[in-house]
């Protein structure tokens, strides 16, 4: 039921999205290659955005997976340390 739900909402907006840029594409004080030129701008724009967000993403990413070695480095060498602190007390 849900997901019957979440199609049509899906369907409603992109319905919507397509008659709302019919509906520019008509009235648009601009010629259309302006038009084109202007769509194919703020469409690289995005793709610009959405890579620079992605380079930052894998930065933090990177940086995350590094963090975690460390600690997981750290936590082997203080559990070495505890196995030989225990093994020379037994001794």
């Amino acid at each position: 039921m849900y997901s019957r739900r979440w199609q049509g909402t899906a369907a409603g907006i992109l319905i919507g999205l397509g008659v709302g840029v019919g509906i520019g594409v008509l009235l648009a004080p601009r010629s259309g290659k302006e038009t084109r030129d202007q769509i194919a701008g703020s469409v690289k724009d995005g793709l610009d955005s959405a890579v620079a967000k992605g380079q930052d993403l894998a930065r933090l990413a990177q940086k995350s997976l590094e963090d975690a070695r460390d600690r997981l480095r750290d936590a082997a060498d203080a559990g070495e340390q505890a196995y030989n602190d225990a093994r020379s007390a037994v001794s």
